[in-house]
């Protein structure tokens, strides 16, 4: 962490934990499959932690893969991990194909060439909408194949293609509706950033600051050959268990089943990241910095079930409407004029028609209260 607070990236102490966690939780799983040291219900898991940062356009998605692997001077650049960047993908072009010009040799996609690395795509919707063209209609399925249990199985007119991938993925995504339920939704960790003006100042001024700030290539160095280091150390771990505590706070936080395994992967990256690797390993859930990660996350993935649209415009009105606080209700009233409201969205790019339908659809269920020009959200006092 402080090689991402000297160079003054916004936010880092926010998001880049979670990059970190991915990386080590990758790095782990390479291990485990090998060794066979953490077992669940009698099979060998597969423990990556595969990240999807959702934000508004030029808001900071491509800026962190950079940062943390993609660059040349990436933070985790040069350490062992095979990374690299794929911009769309066909079904071939992931999982690969056989040559059917008789010579039935086989080209390998992006899940064998990146199988034991880190791959990065600045915008996940160029894979996503590949999924819907009818020659790609078994895309999702060896998608989700591959980001799950690893296994690789595609028969074609010359023969068998079969491998297994251990590949990470990161991604960054423009807001959308997401179905978390789905197979997709369920293996992401998803990192969310909805900006208001004053992010957006911050966020400039941080930019502002980091003109001419170089990197310190000995520093950086000792910081790869460090990280070396701690990945040959792995081998160390004979056992791995999780305590009672687990299972407590995924209770407290209101955790669905399907996401238990998802937030067991964000709870051993941030345990293998601050503890030395040692014969047997106790991942607990008494950090207090781990906890806040963990309720972090689920509230993003809460806030894309209900909409990203609509949480952003609910930001925008709590950020910048006038408070009302009703003591008796217990609830807090924020009021906007709806122009101030399209003001505010243009930064993201929504114009006053987008802006006007969505706080049509949000009054029809009952999120804002519509009354002329004016807009009021309810928030319950904590």
């Amino acid at each position: 962490m402080d090689e991402v607070y000297d160079r003054n990236i916004y936010k880092g102490d926010v998001y880049a934990p979670f990059f970190i966690c991915s990386y080590a939780t990758h790095c782990f799983n390479i291990v485990n499959q090998k060794e066979e040291i953490y077992w669940e219900s009698k099979r060998l898991p597969n423990l990556r932690l595969h990240l999807n940062f959702v934000a508004p356009p030029g808001f900071m998605k491509s800026f962190y893969m950079e940062q943390m692997g993609g660059g040349k001077y990436g933070i985790f650049r040069d350490t062992g991990v095979e990374i690299g960047y794929e911009q769309t993908l066909s079904e071939a072009g992931l999982i690969g194909t056989i040559r059917n010009d008789g010579t039935g040799d086989i080209v390998y996609g992006a899940a064998h060439i990146y199988e034991k690395g880190l791959m990065l795509v600045d915008e996940f919707s160029g894979v996503t909408n590949a999924m819907k063209s009818q020659y790609n209609n078994q895309m999702d399925t060896q998608l989700l194949a591959a980001l799950d249990h690893g296994r690789v199985v595609k028969r074609l007119a010359g023969g068998m293609l079969e491998y297994d991938t251990y590949m990470t993925l990161w991604a960054g995504v423009q807001p959308a509706r997401f179905d978390l339920t789905s197979g997709l939704g369920r293996r992401l960790c998803y990192l969310l950033f909805l900006p208001t003006r004053t992010d957006n100042e911050m966020l400039m001024e941080s930019i502002h600051k980091s003109r001419n700030l170089r990197p310190n290539q000995l520093a950086l160095n000792e910081l790869r050959m460090k990280i070396q280091k701690w990945r040959g150390e792995l081998s160390q771990i004979r056992k791995l268990e999780f305590d009672d505590s687990v299972f407590k706070l995924y209770k407290k936080i209101g955790l669905f089943s399907f996401e238990s395994s998802h937030f067991d992967r964000l709870l051993l990256g941030y345990h293998l990241a601050t503890h030395e690797p040692d014969t047997t390993m106790m991942v607990d859930a008494n950090d207090k910095t781990l906890r806040k990660f963990m309720q972090l996350e689920k509230s993003w993935r809460d806030s894309i079930v209900l909409g990203i649209n609509y949480v952003q415009l609910m930001k925008i009105i709590k950020v910048c409407g006038a408070a009302v606080e009703d003591a008796d209700r217990e609830v807090v009233t924020y009021g906007i004029r709806r122009r101030d409201i399209i003001d505010e969205s243009l930064m993201i790019g929504w114009n006053a028609q987008q802006v006007s339908e969505m706080l049509m659809e949000m009054n029809k269920y009952g999120l804002v209260k519509l009354k002329g020009e004016n807009v009021n959200y309810e928030e319950i006092l904590e």
